[in-house]
Formats: structure tokens, C-alpha cells, sequence
């Protein structure tokens, strides 16, 4: 999401529209602004007394438990972010599983590190002589 315009922008927008320099298409174009910015800000002005900028939103809430993530990280050991995955979606069909960058995220915020592979362990395909 893009940075919010400065608020003295904003405010000499406000400014040049209420002292009668133009219509919003006209103040739009002359300070290189959206015209719908210009109507928002306006609108927002009357209605607020200010021109600040609004809170960016925080998207959705995740449901994954992080009490179940923990209990599967201590019963797997040492397991990588897909083993951990497989283990949360086992017995879950349809959209109550989680794909691998869900759970990631999750262990992120509940203060995990997972590695990114096995590639430390021991391997299945080693050649044969």
C-alpha cells in the first residue's frame, strides 16, 4: 500500500478548493492529486475539522491456534516449516487447512524460527556404491 500524501498537501488542497480557486477536477490537476483524494479531503475537512490521514487497515485476523502450533512444534523436535504444515492439516479436509506461508506467519508471530529445509539431516537418497 502506497505512502499517504503529506498533510500540509492536503491541506493546501482543502485550502485552494474552499477559497473558490476551482472546481475538484481543476485543484486535482493542479496538484498533480486524484480528483476522488480531492473530494475525500474536502469531505473530510467538514466533517472532521481535519485532514489527517486515516489508519492503515489490518487485513484479517488469522485463526490459526497458536497453542495447537506449539504443541506441534514440541511433539516434531527439530522439523521444518512443511513438516509442521503436514502435521497442522492432518485431519483438516477443504478450506480448514492452512497452506505453508500461513503457517509460517503464524510461528513468526508466536516467536518461533523454523528452518527452511532438511538439508542438514541425514538423507534417504544418498548415492550407492
Amino acid at each position: 500500500m502506497a505512502e499517504a500524501h503529506p498533510v500540509e498537501l492536503r491541506e493546501r488542497v482543502v485550502a485552494a478548493y474552499e477559497s473558490g480557486e476551482g472546481g475538484y477536477g481543476t485543484i486535482a490537476k493542479r496538484f498533480a492529486v486524484g480528483l476522488v483524494s480531492v473530494r475525500r479531503w474536502v469531505a473530510q475537512k467538514r466533517r472532521e475539522g481535519h485532514v489527517r490521514p486515516l489508519k492503515k487497515g489490518g487485513g484479517r485476523l488469522s485463526d490459526i491456534s497458536l497453542l495447537e502450533l506449539e504443541e506441534i512444534v514440541v511433539r516434531l523436535g527439530d522439523a521444518t516449516a512443511g513438516e509442521i504444515t503436514a502435521e497442522y492439516n492432518r485431519g483438516r479436509r477443504g478450506k480448514a487447512r492452512r497452506h505453508v506461508s500461513s503457517i509460517k506467519r503464524a510461528l513468526a508471530r508466536a516467536g518461533f524460527v523454523v528452518k527452511k529445509n532438511a538439508a542438514d539431516r541425514q538423507s534417504n537418497s544418498d548415492q550407492t556404491s
